[in-house]
């Protein structure tokens, strides 16, 4: 074996074990975040779940989604999207409504309830968002940012590839 051959071998290897370690690190730190912000949201009887549906429809969407946009958006199914939906509807932060034009659309729209229940949270959750990134400086979290950027770019079209695959 060559010496450059050796070292790009050792290289993989290395860059390997620091791929999986992050990899590991990612989901377990979503697991921690996961329980944290259902801590912090059960006082409002919502689910992290329902939480992040609330945070896609306010700002993914110009205009009221469809049900399948959402699932899209969110990398879950139309199912999981309509459970949610009607668990919040019954909470009065969306209105599910058919679309005028195509009437086996349902869209769902947020009420002005969603906005009230996301301005009395504001102060509490620029709290708990400064907390899960205390340890970082400006710095690492303009590289962190980008990133995840980068990773969610590049897992969003995995996601798809892999859709595709499966149907």
């Amino acid at each position: 074996m060559k010496e450059g051959e050796q070292i790009k071998q050792e290289y993989v290897g290395e860059r390997l074990e620091m791929e999986k370690y992050i990899l590991v690190a990612l989901f377990l730190v979503q697991q921690r975040w996961g329980y944290i912000i259902s801590k912090d949201l059960a006082s409002d009887h919502i689910t992290t779940k329902q939480w992040l549906m609330m945070i896609v429809l306010a700002n993914a969407f110009q205009s009221p989604p469809s049900m399948q946009e959402v699932a899209d958006a969110m990398s879950t199914t139309h199912q999981n999207v309509k459970q949610l939906a009607i668990r919040l509807e019954a909470r009065g932060f969306l209105n599910i409504e058919r679309d005028p034009t195509n009437k086996r659309i349902l869209r769902l729209k947020v009420t002005p309830e969603c906005s009230q229940f996301w301005d009395k949270r504001t102060p509490d959750d620029i709290k708990s968002i400064k907390s899960l990134f205390q340890g970082l400086n400006d710095g690492e979290i303009k590289d962190l940012f980008e990133i995840m950027a980068k990773l969610e770019n590049s897992s969003g079209k995995l996601y798809q590839e892999a859709k595709k695959i499966r149907n």
